[in-house]
């Protein structure tokens, strides 16, 4: 089988490998005449790629990301500070994770399937083919395994009949093209989908082995005090067999049905024929690039200080971020002594900046995207740029992964001359361009703890002047604290 991947090409141990170069600006970015010392900083940068939870390549070594597929039971201690760090997504949404305390497991339980089921057969040909929902949880309901009595027609003529349990040939399901793992009309886990649009669910027919599209419905269903929503299709299938059947289901929603349940924990509204959550300022619904940067927890032990640099590009833009921290503050201790003297004496260049490259592969066409990332230290700063972006990359990216292109990157810092709280003001005065302005800029702040308050240590990266606050976000009406800009 064929996959789709990227190859790192020039790994970060070019930092100090005796080659020079010179910051490139034929992207379009301001001109940089800094000159950049000859020092060695506190440890390597690293970089991960990845775009829509897939990692693409890492000098982590890892592949711990924002994905957006969890099941809940991988998860059995619940929250705890790994989470936070590894998934920060699930620990956000987490707490509104369905329970699991039924007589069924993973699944509603047997009172909410009969009373789901009991509605829907009073109700045929209802609900909504539409739902807004992006990001959410799935809870398994399960089939009421009606089973048709089918004939295979020779013209207008019976040529021989079969009964078939539709419940029993509908074994796997997918939202928007992303099929969804550990699923089918018989069983399913908990699990949240995060960026995944509830857009034309289908699911596979094994008695015809084909996927069958339109035959689904939103349901809002009342159950205990409480109206739930409930993705529910209606079995249908195609096959020659000595003659044709061709049946399109019996307009009755319950062959199989999977629970959905917002993933910010809101209330479903049943007057919104969409079952929508649409927020007028959702930025995924335009070209934006993304940034969050932010300085890890302290350690009581073994302390160390590194900033982790997250830059989202879903536009055919390329990024440079400046972090305005000074060389004593990013480099080795033992280079402190020979920073000052560069400082009063000669600046000389060092063999850097230091560059990770890849190439993304298109599977199906064999196509070659180059990306890369660099990251120069400078005498006042940290210059972080991003190159290769093009808009059939952001194509393919958004067909593939129904993402753009991230880059994450971990600069480390010199803990015996600066602690968090000083280096915090530097941080905040961090700047964003871009080679092609995007329709929006947003700076992404989370909330952490359990009173879900704004992380003191996300910071602030200040967009070109063209761009002004459009929006700021509070969590009383949204899961984070971002700020959205917009020319």
């Amino acid at each position: 089988m064929r996959r789709d991947y990227a190859y790192g090409i020039a790994a970060m141990a070019i930092l100090l490998s005796g080659v020079l170069f010179s910051c490139d600006n034929s992207d379009g970015f301001e001109s940089n005449e800094a000159l950049m010392l000859d020092v060695k900083v506190a440890k390597t940068p690293d970089i991960r790629l990845y775009s829509g939870g897939q990692v693409l390549s890492s000098t982590r070594g890892d592949v711990s990301v924002n994905v957006n597929y969890f099941k809940i039971m991988d998860f059995g201690g619940g929250k705890s500070d790994w989470m936070k760090n590894q998934y920060p997504v699930l620990y956000q949404y987490f707490d509104n994770a369905p329970a699991t305390s039924t007589d069924r497991g993973e699944q509603v339980s047997q009172a909410e399937k009969n009373a789901v089921m009991a509605y829907l057969a009073a109700h045929p040909d209802e609900g909504s083919t539409t739902c807004d929902l992006t990001t959410y949880f799935i809870q398994n309901v399960g089939s009421n395994y009606d089973t048709y009595h089918l004939a295979f027609m020779n013209g207008d003529v019976p040529h021989h009949y079969t009964d078939i349990t539709g419940g029993n040939h509908m074994d796997y399901v997918e939202f928007n093209g992303t099929h969804i793992n550990d699923y089918n009309a018989t069983w399913g886990v908990r699990a949240l989908c995060v960026n995944i649009p509830l857009v034309n669910p289908r699911y596979h027919d094994s008695f015809y082995n084909t996927t069958q599209e339109n035959h689904y419905r939103f349901y809002v269903i009342e159950y205990d005090g409480k109206k739930n929503l409930y993705l529910c299709f209606d079995y249908a299938t195609n096959k020659w067999d000595n003659g044709q059947l061709d049946y399109q289901g019996d307009g009755v929603y319950n062959d199989w049905v999977i629970k959905i349940i917002p993933g910010d924990g809101s209330e479903i509204d049943p007057d919104d024929p969409d079952v929508s959550d649409v927020d007028p300022y959702d930025f995924y619904a335009t070209d934006h690039v993304e940034v969050n940067l932010s300085v890890n927890d302290k350690h009581e032990e073994g302390d160390w200080i590194h900033t982790k640099l997250s830059i989202h590009i879903r536009a055919v833009t390329d990024v440079e971020i400046f972090i305005p921290v000074g060389q004593n503050y990013y480099c080795d201790v033992d280079d402190m002594d020979l920073v000052i003297s560069h400082q009063l004496d000669l600046v000389q260049y060092i063999p850097q900046p230091s560059t990770e490259s890849f190439e993304i592969v298109n599977s199906e066409t064999s196509e070659v995207y180059a990306v890369s990332a660099t990251v120069a230290f400078e005498a006042n700063g940290i210059r972080i740029t991003t190159h290769g972006m093009t808009a059939g990359l952001q194509e393919y990216l958004k067909n593939k992964y129904h993402d753009g292109l991230t880059f994450e990157i971990w600069n480390y810092y010199n803990i015996n001359a600066i602690d968090r709280e000083n280096l915090k003001p530097y941080l905040d005065a961090s700047t964003v361009s871009f080679t092609a302005d995007p329709t929006l800029y947003v700076n992404a702040f989370a909330p952490i703890g359990d009173d879900n308050h704004k992380n003191p240590w996300d910071c602030v990266v200040t967009p070109p002047s063209a761009y002004s606050v459009w929006y700021e976000r509070t969590y009383e009406t949204y899961y984070d604290f971002d700020v959205l800009y917009k020319k």
